[in-house]
């Protein structure tokens, strides 16, 4: 699979304080899972407030492929699904793998999925994704009582998987690479033929995206909850199409709410806030440990710039996909800063940690490179006018364009998650002609 760079594009700080109110797209998170959720019920399903990117049309694509009907409307950020009533029955041009292109949640829930269904079928992805890890997934899976032949290398894409009715009872798994194996594996454990228990033997990176997980399977019907700390019980139930509202994604909005914490002024994210289900809203409290003033409502959070940023140690085991924003705040503060407890990085988009360190190096910055970290020392000024490289990674693009006078490589890889995200900087003023 051959990507085309695109473009470089030249962004710098907004002209004045911003005012402004602005709207993230919806949830990446949640729109996949919600759509495969809605695929395994019963029933016709609304979902409001989707996100269009490349992430959720792998998953509507893979879903198109089970003969499940489905139709956009505004834009694409409503679809109505009728779903299957369990598992997917039938797959269309099954020797075609279904391409899951750089999707990790495409990947893993798809995978698991088909493990539970009654279908063989091919998986493929990126070659970034080819990299990614799946060994534990694939092993839970096969021991569940799938058959699944890796391709080329071992425990990695492309796949054959020859699903089956998983049977339930005890999964132990030591610490994942990823949160997503746990949630894949609590989407197949609803399709089980008895109860499963998933024992996390070294805990979850990203927990919240667990609890994410088992709330909306909860929304569509399912019983699944914490047993205790660290063992999950799912209860197969039958699941029901429901009309489900998406949250904006809290990740993109870390983005926005980082805009005036650096350069001042006030952003405010409507329909996210203390309400939401996502562990990166919970990002905001770390803009207030930096130095930025925090309202956060139930409906909306809003950031005020003080005019200073502090360094902060900083743990970010529960959202590591604020690390990157985080390092860019990093980068504006006053005195060093540590980023904790983010190893899963390495295995994302791009080795998030490596590439940081390198592009944060060309501002002048003084970086430290942790297995699981970075420690930052910032420049009294960043370097001007230099090139960031993006490293195929839809956040690297995000975060940096917030560094100030630079250019950002290849920025058409936030079509990932954020397909508009410059089209809001150039609103701001922040796109260089």
């Amino acid at each position: 699979m051959f990507h085309a760079p695109s473009p470089s594009i030249r962004v710098r700080p907004p002209p004045g304080p911003v005012d402004a109110e602005l709207s993230p797209p919806g949830s990446k998170s949640l729109t996949n899972r919600a759509l495969i959720l809605a695929a395994l019920a019963t029933g016709r399903s609304t979902l409001r407030g989707c996100l269009d990117s490349d992430d959720t049309r792998a998953m509507l694509a893979a879903i198109a492929r089970f003969g499940l009907a489905h139709e956009l409307h505004n834009n694409a950020t409503t679809v109505t699904l009728t779903g299957n009533g369990g598992p997917p029955s039938q797959l269309a041009d099954p020797t075609r793998p279904i391409d899951v292109a750089t999707a990790g949640t495409a990947a893993r829930f798809l995978t698991a999925v088909l493990a539970a269904s009654p279908l063989t079928a091919l998986v493929d992805g990126s070659p970034r994704m080819r990299e990614r890890p799946m060994e534990g997934l694939l092993r839970a899976l096969r021991d569940q009582g799938a058959q699944i032949r890796c391709l080329a290398a071992d425990d990695l894409l492309p796949f054959e998987i020859s699903g089956t009715r998983l049977r339930g009872g005890e999964i132990r798994l030591p610490r994942p690479p990823s949160s997503q194996f746990i949630s894949a594996l609590i989407l197949a454990a609803a399709l089980a033929d008895a109860p499963t228990h998933i024992v996390l033997e070294q805990g979850t990176p990203a927990r919240p995206y667990v609890d994410m997980t088992l709330a909306t399977l909860r929304d569509f019907g399912g019983d699944a909850r914490w047993h205790d700390h660290n063992t999950i019980t799912i209860t197969p139930a039958p699941l029901r199409a429901r009309d489900y509202t998406i949250e904006p994604d809290a990740s993109a909005a870390s983005y926005l709410l980082a805009i005036p914490a650096i350069f001042g002024g006030r952003v405010t994210v409507p329909a996210l806030g203390s309400r939401s289900i996502q562990g990166d809203a919970e990002f905001c409290q770390v803009l207030a440990r930096m130095g930025a003033a925090v309202d956060r409502a139930p409906d909306h959070t809003t950031v005020t710039g003080t005019g200073r940023l502090d360094g902060a140690i900083l743990d970010l085991a529960d959202m590591p996909d604020m690390t990157l924003t985080a390092a860019v705040l990093a980068l504006h503060a006053r005195g060093r800063s540590e980023i904790h407890n983010v190893e899963v990085l390495r295995h994302h988009e791009s080795d998030r940690l490596a590439a940081a360190a390198t592009e944060l190096r060309k501002l002048g910055a003084a970086v430290q490179e942790l297995p699981g970290g970075l420690i930052i020392d910032p420049p009294l000024t960043p370097t001007r006018d230099v090139a960031i490289d993006t490293y195929l990674d839809h956040r690297m693009a995000m975060a940096f364009s917030l560094a100030g006078h630079l250019e950002i490589r290849d920025p058409a890889c936030v079509t990932k998650t954020f397909p508009r995200y410059f089209d809001v900087l150039r609103q701001l003023g922040m796109i260089a002609a």
